[in-house]
């Protein structure tokens, strides 16, 4: 336990700047890296409350959430119905094959902008079956390897929703999505006082992190930033794939 914090507590400090500069990207950062010496289920544990309380302050100062919920209440709802069916899949059949499926999605953040994915005819027409299609399909692999973000991206850019609006309904659904999670797992027995003892340093050095990212977001050179954490995600994801096969 106290190796796996040793280990863990430069990652949640670097999770909570990347999200506190971006406004978003906490467990697309953490669960990688977790990943590197833990199981994709382990890496999940350790992610939900740091990333619920990430996502609760940039609500709290995107402000505008009530707004958020009345616009995109059905993606939200989806997001977490699609939450509860990959977290209990994620309980009742852990296997290492989750890295796999864990780099694929990331590199399909990755490559969001060379793929020219246009869906902006289908979403014209059917707005309402988009919106809970995406909400339920980011859920699933939110649930499954806790990362939404290159769904969610998809569905943003093709409602074309504006940046600052796209920020608050990011957080809304990571935090449906960890919130249901934190639920399934607690009733599966996950949450053991060890556990809640090791939850203190780690979510008080991410909201650190998370502060700092605020603070020097105006100073520091975003774009260099976004260029180290993209090289990182891809050697990551190339990591990932070699050591599930590896593992056999």
């Amino acid at each position: 336990m106290d190796s796996i914090l040793l280990f863990s507590l430069p990652i949640f400090l670097l999770s909570g700047f990347a999200h506190g500069l971006l406004g978003f990207g906490f467990p697309m950062v953490a669960t990688p890296l977790l990943s590197v010496f833990l199981s994709v289920k382990e890496a999940v544990l350790l992610t939900l409350f740091p990333t619920l309380v990430a996502n609760t302050r940039v609500i709290k100062k995107g402000g505008n959430f009530f707004d958020i919920w009345k616009e995109y209440k059905l993606l939200i709802t989806f997001v977490v119905f699609g939450s509860f069916l990959g977290t209990n899949f994620l309980i009742n059949y852990d296997t290492p094959y989750y890295k796999l499926l864990l780099a694929f999605v990331v590199l399909l953040y990755l490559n969001r902008d060379y793929m020219k994915i246009s869906l902006e005819k289908i979403f014209l027409k059917n707005p309402i079956i988009m919106m809970i299609l995406f909400g339920f399909l980011s859920g699933i692999v939110s649930g499954l390897v806790n990362i939404m973000i290159p769904i969610l991206v998809i569905y943003i850019i093709e409602s074309k929703i504006s940046k600052e609006k796209s920020f608050v309904l990011m957080n809304f659904c990571f935090f449906s999505s960890k919130l249901t999670q934190i639920i399934i797992f607690g009733t599966n027995g996950n949450f053991s006082l060890d556990f809640s003892y090791m939850m203190i340093p780690i979510i008080f050095i991410s909201i650190l992190g998370l502060i700092l990212g605020e603070k020097i977001r105006k100073y520091i050179d975003e774009k260099l930033y976004k260029k180290i954490l993209i090289w990182l995600l891809w050697l990551l994801s190339i990591y990932l794939i070699l050591d599930t096969f590896l593992y056999q």
